[in-house]
């Protein structure tokens, strides 16, 4: 009864964030779950459907609003790190040249990205209601070095990471959480 329409940066793999907030003590959407705007938006779409299929429709939209921050960090970065000049010129020269390894050091930034996902609620073939929500992700990154090869990043070493995410409903503010700076592994593989 419930479908979820994801952005681009949907998860396939790599690291989420939600695995990203996990690691630091708290999912975002744990927090919010029981907020009073997303209860009542819930039950007042639940409320458009037979009484009998109320509890399912909850249920539902409560299991699709628990996969809004399965988004891909990499991805993010990536998109971000696409705006930047200098990284185009090393993507581009990296596509002309795929068997060699090219590397860019980056300053300190701060890349943010923002996504729409909407849950659909449907009674058979007719849409009943849409829950719109909006996503404001954005890391700071201190101190990174990237491999990039045939076009793509493959790898980032070390670096200071902080994480921040907004998640609101209709306009209302359901949670805004950050993480404390954090090392970055080593090296970070992207998928």
């Amino acid at each position: 009864m419930t479908q979820a329409s994801q952005g681009p940066a949907e998860a396939g793999g790599g690291t989420t964030w939600r695995v990203l907030f996990a690691e630091a003590g708290e999912d975002p959407l744990t927090a919010c779950k029981d907020a009073p705007p997303l209860t009542e938006a819930i039950s007042e779409a639940a409320r458009k459907f037979p009484s009998a299929c109320w509890k399912d429709v909850e249920d539902g939209c409560q299991r699709e609003v628990g996969k809004l921050m399965d988004l891909s960090v990499e991805r993010v970065l990536f998109d971000g790190w696409m705006k930047l000049e200098r990284f185009k010129k090393c993507v581009e020269e990296s596509k002309a040249r795929p068997d060699d390894a090219f590397f860019q050091d980056l300053d300190d930034h701060k890349i943010a990205s923002t996504h729409k996902p909407r849950i659909e609620l449907r009674y058979g073939a007719v849409k009943v209601a849409d829950l719109d929500f909006e996503i404001e992700l954005a890391l700071k990154v201190k101190g990174v070095r990237l491999e990039v090869r045939g076009g793509k990043v493959v790898c980032a070493t070390a670096g200071i990471f902080a994480a921040s995410a907004k998640l609101s409903l209709h306009d209302s503010v359901l949670v805004e959480k950050g993480t404390p700076e954090f090392s970055a592994p080593t090296r970070i593989r992207f998928s």
